[in-house]
């Protein structure tokens, strides 16, 4: 299981195999219950041996995922008196465990997934951060209870019975991503953000220790908001700079990471690293360099080519299950890029989600004003512009003013569902076979905004994305990029004290006349040029349409002809390259085609569980 584990930590490996329960007691050996623990380490804090995992503090064994980062303050004010015996997070973490049990994971301001046996308690309790940053999968079948950091680590294990479920890749193309607790595998689960997990006598517990609540709003003035913010961002971001390796930032040029950038640079000259492509359009080079020597940092960049196709295997090895976010292409090459120079890199990760930064919430904002027009007006508008054929440029006026149409026609929450749709149940109809069964993610969606402890529509998207979109696509996408480098991303803005802050401010501050992260842009003015700040947002962007019309059309066409997708008599081989050849004809799939590219490889990874 840790082989499979050994790019997230390459510099140290541990395994703890002991008699559950009392570890002293002699027994019959017929019916013994053991339990295993292994850990990979990446060493960041506290370099020396001793820090090493599983770590063992009397009847409790601990191995643990990413960085504590108020572990020192922890450590003053709830364990003063201690004695320790190293300075690491890892031992703060455990003896936090020991003072207060489950609760301790309330205290800890982080990334992490951890496991705790208490060999006394015969009990075993899981954790995962309050965002899901770290990843942490479980199996319970029977007698058997397995969990890891990867789904490749529990496949090592001939006792985890699994096979590729369906259903979940169907949530996965209508989102590009897979919702909720589920994998992409049968009975294999993902521990909740948030959540913790205690396994003891044969059962499982789960439990939520921490939410976000919009609904309480401070009665503040824009300049206290203002002064309060950047405050809180300046204690983020030198929370984060603790570490006994090497450390710089991801810098793209857009404000998130140009506003960490400038932060950073008030302690020290910082290394930056950029990713841009060939194409300008979705090239962001230039702004990382204003942003560069404006704080003179030492730069680093790489120009992405269209023959980036040729990483998809080691994509693919990166992700235990299929992520289509494309931006894992430059992510990759960007981590690779970092790990040459730095151990750990700081990035620009939760901006949009605790500011209001994505163009659909102007788009959602918009809808509103547009639902003053009656709506047999708007229906014969839609009916008339709908067929038209897109322009093929990245940021086409006419599928926005499609979309603008096509959501107003829906309550609030089926217009962010819709909003967020790749594949819709049109398309998916013509690439499904009969055999093909349907998720419930669509569902689940619309519940969590419809639930969302939010009293407007800025913070009802906020809490909706926070939860599904940030969870279980960016964060993904970072983790692994990362891990697979051996490279330990950081992201201030998911602070949860930055989140809950900005979760009290009023949703005007964040959007204020339709203008994106109001608040957060005020704050940059005094760091960085206008420029960078008031530019059109660009992302991550890659250029899927004008590949796929070029470079990767002949690609995609081999691989859908030889597709275990339809072999597996699950799609319509037909229907995968009309879609192919509507791409030829002006009509942007380029999103939709890389999606199914992914899933046909990942597949094909895992063909032994179809």
């Amino acid at each position: 299981m840790t082989d499979t584990l050994i790019r997230r930590g390459p510099d140290a490996e541990g395994c703890k195999i002991m008699r559950r329960g009392a570890v002293q007691r002699t027994a019959a050996r017929s019916g013994e219950k053991w339990i295993g623990l292994g850990h990979r380490r990446l060493k960041i804090i506290d370099l020396s041996d001793s820090a090493n995992q599983p770590f063992v503090y009397g009847s409790l064994t601990l191995i643990f995922n990413g960085e504590i980062y108020n572990f020192q303050e922890l450590r003053h004010k709830y364990l003063a008196g201690e004695v320790f015996a190293t300075h690491s997070d890892t031992e703060v973490a455990l003896k936090m465990y020991q003072k207060f049990g489950a609760a301790c994971v309330k205290h800890f301001r982080g990334m992490f997934a951890l496991a705790v046996y208490d060999a006394e308690q015969d009990s075993l309790f899981l954790a995962v951060d309050q965002t899901g940053k770290k990843p942490l999968y479980y199996y319970h079948a029977d007698n058997v209870f397995v969990f890891a950091s990867g789904i490749d680590a529990l496949l090592t294990q001939p006792e985890v019975k699994t096979s590729v479920d369906f259903r979940a890749l169907d949530d996965f193309l209508t989102f590009n991503y897979i919702v909720s607790d589920r994998s992409a595998f049968q009975d294999i689960y993902k521990l909740s953000a948030g959540h913790t997990l205690t396994f003891a006598a044969g059962q499982l517990k789960l439990e939520k220790y921490w939410d976000i609540d919009y609904r309480p709003k401070l009665n503040i003035s824009l300049q206290d908001a203002l002064t309060q913010t950047e405050e809180i961002l300046r204690e983020v971001v030198n929370l984060r700079l603790i570490a006994d390796v090497p450390l710089g930032a991801h810098l793209s040029g857009g404000v998130d990471s140009s506003l960490i950038t400038a932060l950073l640079a008030e302690r020290g000259r910082v290394k930056t690293f950029a990713i841009g492509f060939t194409q300008k359009d979705f090239s962001e080079l230039a702004y990382a360099r204003i942003v560069a020597q404006k704080f003179n940092t030492e730069h680093y960049e790489f120009t992405v080519t269209p023959d980036a196709v040729s990483i998809l295997p080691e994509l693919i090895d990166s992700y235990d299950e299929p992520n289509a976010d494309p931006s894992q292409i430059p992510m990759h090459y960007l981590c690779k890029l970092t790990r040459e120079h730095v151990t750990v890199a700081l990035n620009g990760d939760g901006g949009d989600e605790c500011f209001g930064g994505y163009e659909r919430y102007q788009g959602m904002l918009y809808q509103n004003l547009f639902r003053k027009i009656p709506k047999p007006l708007r229906q014969i508008f839609y009916a008339g512009i709908r067929s038209l054929p897109e322009s093929a440029a990245h940021r086409s006026f006419l599928r926005r003013l499609k979309w603008l149409c096509q959501v107003s026609l829906s309550d609030a929450a089926e217009s962010y569902y819709q909003a967020n749709l790749s594949f819709d149940n049109a398309l998916k109809n013509k690439l499904y076979t009969d055999k093909m069964p349907r998720g419930c993610g669509a569902q689940e969606f619309r519940q969590v905004f419809a639930n969302a402890p939010a009293d407007n529509l800025v913070d009802k998207m906020l809490y909706t994305d926070l939860k599904l979109y940030l969870r279980n696509d960016l964060l993904v996408k970072a983790d692994r990029a990362a891990m697979y480098h051996s490279l330990e991303g950081r992201s201030p803005f998911l602070d949860t004290r930055l989140l809950e802050f900005t979760a009290g401010l009023p949703a005007r501050y964040k959007i204020h006349n339709f203008q994106l992260k109001y608040l957060l842009k005020k704050i940059a003015a005094k760091y960085l040029p206008k420029e960078i700040i008031y530019r059109k947002k660009q992302g991550f962007g890659v250029p899927l349409n004008a590949w796929f019309r070029n470079e990767l059309k002949q690609y995609a066409e081999d691989l859908f002809n030889n597709s275990l997708l339809v072999s597996s008599g699950y799609f319509n081989k037909n229907a995968l390259l009309n879609l192919l050849s509507e791409q030829q004809h002006g009509v942007n799939h380029g999103r939709r085609l890389f999606t199914l590219v992914i899933l046909e490889n990942w597949l094909r990874k895992y063909r032994k569980y179809v």
